[in-house]
């Protein structure tokens, strides 16, 4: 006999086709109706969405509800947590995903603790590094719904593994989350039905029933629905109220004959998966990516090397950030797939974390460059947020009196730079009219160049000398559509693109074009108009401007696209649509990358927008970053042509995520494609397709070509989304990477320094607007302290993902893994400046193991796709 196990629960959206305020003020009233149910035995458990940002919003408006909470959790009637939001798995990043569990449990801890549960029941698919992710967090269940396909197994209990060996029991859930609502709304035969369904693919006597969705109410009269199944089905399945721990302790008695899985889960043959949503939104997911990346790689870096010098260490700040970026990581919220007011305040929050986070950046490095005891006027302070030498090239504004100028380094010597712009500008009060402006009060502003080498977490001081005297330093205008550096020769004629790689000493003819088509999907999918015609689109100008430098040379094109403006228009074959583009490619001296940024006036509604990068390569397979590592995927899905005749929800199209970038390489050659912001690729035969961006005008709409049935989000009625088609100026940032083979520790080193540019300050006051808020006045700090971390990865085989402060402030905490999926790295090791206590600790900062007091720390071997956490006392 089974025994189902009922889970009462509610699946929370914070906001959707509604807005966080409108979900807030139903939460406000749902609340009362849980503790009551609670507390008057109604229920005898409650599972919260395992997510903490909706109790944050309760408990500031009705703090005293926080003992009862409080008393709840502690006996084991309402279960909460671990997570802060409920994420996407597959365009955030694995920080994000590691800040995220860290919030929730920390505030998890004064409200009784969290429920040790993987829970994600709603997100669109599962990231492969879950397991890696949950262990390290001492999570060893989880529950999902979406993305398992029937071929990887039938049965709904098993084991899911990752490659460094991680493994967590898992629970599928069948038909969904609210698959239990037929228990409470449907008729005798359909509650019979829905057990039936649930029953027959466990492998084991124990089945669970989620009774919950989306905002639902709590079920009150669920004791007597179950007391009536149970006499009207007894002899076929015993119910009772349950939940998630009881469950696993039970199922994990019954692990014998459990099936093992590997791997990432994404398909759409038994729910919807959305496998394009990574393009919905674009606007919104670059301004995450760039809040992302500052907040990892620059803001709390920066916060502990302040904390060194002796400006205190503000946690609550970081969290509070934090925390408005991770309510936006929701699966909806970051998918894009919501009404315009709802991305209008998802915009908001993303504006609000870049503005405290750059804000916060820019006080540091001012208070801690105005303080340092042998600093002079118009002296210049780069600071390097990452643990590698920067020995790429520095872009900086400075501000001079005079025209002209000179760099040099702490020991005197002059360093080459390059201007790459001028511009004069007045620095007295404005006026009406410009002639009654005094000349002296002019000044310049000079947008240059250059390399110094700055050691890890540190900052150096390159001192700038105005000169009367012209220095001939500027960029050279080229008539030739060619620039070059170390790596590469770029060439451009008759609107196609020519790369030669030097090293390899290969040339690629036509590699780089735009292809544009309709697109009669929604915010939830990608979906070809029922009457499209692609274009392909070439840079067909003879608006080319090129200039050299001796650090950074530019290929400016500037053009137009004449294209279809609407559905009806591309039905008649009509361009009627102007499209201006900007077009700018960058060489550095000595990089590894060709920087090309694309500015797109889009004037076109209901199309898709790509960048082809025409390869050599050839393979069957791509790869792409995830949340820990890389995945191996296939360039054709085997169900292709069969899906409708399965009866699966949705066209398998092989458009994939990538957090990052993506990769297709062979024997001979790898071509990895970077972006900040761009989250969706795919490869047709050798080439690979960038998603620049994409604008439909409905939420959900029904029948599309790629997903049959009833529209997504709300299928009871169309819900415009003008915002969505992304009319207006656009920018898109990628950079493409050529080499002999695929290293995914060095393509990811580099994504770091492509994405982050190195803080820096100018000792001046002739400009009082470098940033919002130096025109006013600051303390300079008494006395700096000296940096106590040094730490070098300039050198590592691995690929550094995170410096920390723990929450005691105690230990500072360094994240590593291997990304490799097949092998293993060996005697790596950090080297200290100063002998210090060191341990290995998990996720959360938990020690695993004491290593002792150490100079040169062994790392010991990492597994394929292993992450480990290095923590190093804080010497005082």
């Amino acid at each position: 006999m089974k025994k189902v196990h009922i889970v009462a629960h509610t699946h929370w959206d914070r906001e959707w086709y509604f807005s966080d305020n409108e979900a807030f003020i139903q939460f406000s009233y749902h609340m009362d109706e849980v503790i009551y149910s609670l507390e008057n035995k109604e229920l005898d458990y409650y599972y919260l969405d395992g997510q903490l940002s909706i109790l944050d919003d309760y408990l500031k408006v009705y703090p005293n509800q926080e003992a009862t909470l409080k008393k709840l959790v502690e006996v084991n009637k309402l279960f909460i947590g671990p997570w802060y939001t409920q994420m996407d798995e597959f365009v955030v990043a694995g920080e994000s995903v590691v800040k995220n569990l860290q919030i929730g449990i920390e505030m998890s801890k004064r409200l009784g603790g969290h429920t040790s549960l993987g829970y994600l029941p709603d997100s669109f698919g599962q990231g492969k590094d879950m397991p890696k992710i949950y262990n390290g967090f001492g999570i060893e269940d989880a529950v999902f719904w979406r993305g398992m396909p029937n071929e990887v197994t039938k049965s709904r209990e098993f084991y899911w593994t990752a490659e460094d060996g991680s493994k967590v029991l898992t629970i599928n859930i069948r038909n969904g989350y609210y698959a239990g609502v037929a228990l409470v709304e449907g008729e005798l035969y359909q509650k019979k039905e829905i057990l039936d369904i649930v029953s027959q693919d466990s492998s084991t006597d124990v089945v669970t029933l989620p009774v919950g969705g989306d905002q639902r109410a709590v079920d009150r009269n669920l004791k007597e629905i179950i007391q009536e199944v149970n006499e009207q089905f007894g002899k076929e399945y015993t119910i009772e109220e349950s939940n998630y721990p009881h469950i696993f302790n039970l199922l994990r008695k019954q692990t014998k004959n459990l099936p093992t899985v590997q791997g990432e889960f994404m398909s759409g043959s038994v729910s919807k998966i959305h496998r394009s949503i990574y393009s919905s939104r674009y606007d919104l997911k670059q301004l995450n990516d760039k809040v992302e990346n500052r907040l990892i790689f620059q803001l709390e870096p920066l916060m502990l090397m302040a904390d060194d010098l002796g400006i205190p260490f503000k946690r609550e700040l970081l969290d509070y950030i934090w925390k408005l970026l991770l309510k936006n990581h929701a699966h909806d919220s970051i998918g894009g797939c919501n009404t315009d007011k709802t991305n209008e305040m998802i915009l908001a929050r993303y504006k609000e974390a870049d503005q405290l986070s750059y804000s916060t950046v820019d006080y540091l490095v001012r208070k801690i460059s105005e303080s340092i005891a042998e600093i002079k006027p118009n002296d210049l302070i780069l600071f390097n947020t990452l643990p590698y030498k920067r020995c790429d090239p520095y872009i900086v504004e400075v501000s001079t009196k005079l025209k002209h100028i000179k760099l040099f380094d702490d020991n005197h010597q002059e360093l080459e730079h390059q201007i790459l712009s001028s511009e004069k500008v007045y620095a007295g009060e404005v006026r009406r009219l410009e002639r009654d402006y005094d000349e002296a009060k002019y000044y310049y502003i000079h947008k240059i160049s250059f390399i110094k080498e700055t050691d890890p977490l540190a900052y150096t001081i390159v001192t700038i000398e105005e000169q009367a005297e012209l220095v001939h330093n500027k960029m050279i205008t080229n008539e030739r559509a060619v620039i070059e550096n170390e790596a590469y020769k770029l060439s451009f004629s008759d609107g196609q693109f020519c790369i030669l790689d030097k090293r390899q000493e290969k040339t690629y003819e036509n590699c780089l074009y735009v292809e544009e088509s309709g697109d009669e999907g929604d915010t939830y999918d990608y979906s070809p108009a029922y009457h499209d015609k692609v274009h392909h689109l070439n840079f067909d100008t003879s608006n080319v401007v090129v200039q050299a430098g001796p650090f950074l040379s530019t290929m400016t094109l500037k053009g137009s696209w004449s294209l279809p403006k609407d559905l009806q228009s591309r039905k008649e074959e009509q361009l009627n649509a102007k499209v201006n583009y900007t077009f700018v490619v960058t060489l550095s001296k000595e990089s590894k990358r060709i920087d090309m940024k694309l500015k797109i006036d889009n004037q076109v509604l209901d199309h898709r927008m790509r960048l082809v990068v025409k390869t050599p390569v050839k393979s069957q397979v791509s790869y792409a970053d995830t949340l820990f590592g890389i995945v191996e995927r296939k360039n054709q899905d085997p169900h292709i042509h069969d899906w409708k005749k399965l009866g699966w929800k949705e066209e398998p199209t092989e458009i994939y995520p990538m957090i990052h970038y993506s990769t297709i390489h062979d024997a001979t050659t790898s071509w990895t494609i970077l972006s900040r912001g761009i989250k969706e690729y795919q490869v047709i035969d050798s080439d690979l397709y960038i998603t620049l961006f994409r604008g439909v005008g409905f939420l959900g709409r029904p029948e599309l070509l790629r997903r049959p049935g009833d529209a997504s989000g709300n299928q009871y009625r169309y819900i415009p989304t003008p915002d969505s088609q992304l009319l207006g100026e656009l920018e898109m940032d990628i950079s493409l990477i050529i080499s002999e083979v695929f290293d995914p520790v060095m393509v990811q080193k580099e994504y770091q320094l492509y994405s982050n540019e190195s803080p820096y300050y100018q000792i001046q006051t002739l400009n009082r607007f470098t940033n919002p808020i130096q025109y006013f006045q600051s303390n300079k700090v008494d006395q700096l302290n000296g940096l106590n971390t040094l730490i070098d990865l300039s050198d590592s085989n691995l690929v550094y993902s995170a410096l920390e402060l723990s929450r005691d402030q105690k230990w500072v905490q360094i994240r590593l893994y291997n990304p490799s999926l097949a092998s293993s790295v060996e005697n790596e090791k950090i080297m200290l400046k100063n002998k210090s206590n060191t341990h290995f600790v998990d996720l959360n900062g938990n020690t695993i193991e004491t290593l002792g007091k150490l100079h040169e720390i062994q790392l010991g071997k990492f597994k394929p796709g292993e992450i480990k956490t290095v923590a190093i006392e804080r010497t005082q």
